[in-house]
């Protein structure tokens, strides 16, 4: 039985609660976050905030280093707060004793009284356990909507970085990297005419991808733009 059953098996949490296989450092495209990657693989640094637009990466990073820590055997625990408004903030309980939290979405239950103060608390027993917290939301803590002062404050703490989202040209590198992992080859020319079809944003493009995945599986077929076409337009 993981860590992860043992502390929350009574609380009934789904178990897509931990991090997807897919989220990797290896196939986070760096473009403009070189310092802020560097600052998640050094383990020294424990408290990070990361915030930017929707889309930009910040769930794959805090995914990725959870995956990190997994993969080194130590206890690591990454949780989207946005999935949780009908969970009690009571969940908090004992991740204190964790090597390794990621708080995603923190922006979802700001202004929520009993979850800031569930936070607050967390907030200093982990860090008097000498764990490591990383937190990700839409604004910076100085701007984000937490009206706690004193969780604010605290939330400013350690290092801050806006994570800065992909251009176009960079969108179209991960998703042809993210094919090659599948075992998927995308020319560049297919993955220009996704990118031309789509509303080029991240998560939705790897959405695309998994169907793309399913689809060329299903049929034996090759990433071809008639075969491409056929998927974007039966969504």
């Amino acid at each position: 039985m993981t860590l992860y059953n043992t502390l929350y098996m009574n609380k009934q949490l789904p178990l897509s609660f931990q991090a997807p296989e897919f989220a990797r450092f290896d196939n986070f495209i760096i473009t403009g976050n070189q310092q802020l990657l560097h600052a998640l693989i050094d383990e020294h640094e424990s408290l990070i905030f990361l915030w930017g637009e929707h889309g930009c990466g910040k769930s794959h990073l805090l995914q990725a280093v959870t995956q990190s820590y997994q993969a080194d055997e130590k206890a690591a625990f990454y949780l989207p707060l946005a999935q949780l408004q009908e969970l009690t903030p009571d969940m908090l309980d004992g991740l204190e004793m964790m090597d390794l939290v990621c708080l995603d979405d923190v922006h979802a239950v700001s202004g929520y009284s009993q979850w800031e103060e569930a936070l607050f608390h967390f907030f200093n027993r982990i860090r008097d356990k000498g764990g490591r917290l990383i937190l990700a939301a839409d604004n910076s803590a100085v701007n984000c909507a937490i009206k706690l002062p004193d969780l604010r404050s605290r939330l400013s703490w350690g290092l801050t970085y806006q994570v800065q989202a992909l251009d176009d040209q960079a969108k179209v590198d991960a998703l042809k990297l993210r094919a090659s992992q599948r075992g998927m080859q995308m020319s560049n020319e297919v993955a220009a005419y996704i990118m031309k079809h789509t509303t080029r944003s991240l998560p939705e493009l790897i959405i695309l991808l998994d169907k793309l995945d399913y689809a060329s599986l299903a049929e034996q077929r090759k990433l071809t733009i008639p075969f491409v076409k056929n998927i974007i337009y039966s969504v």
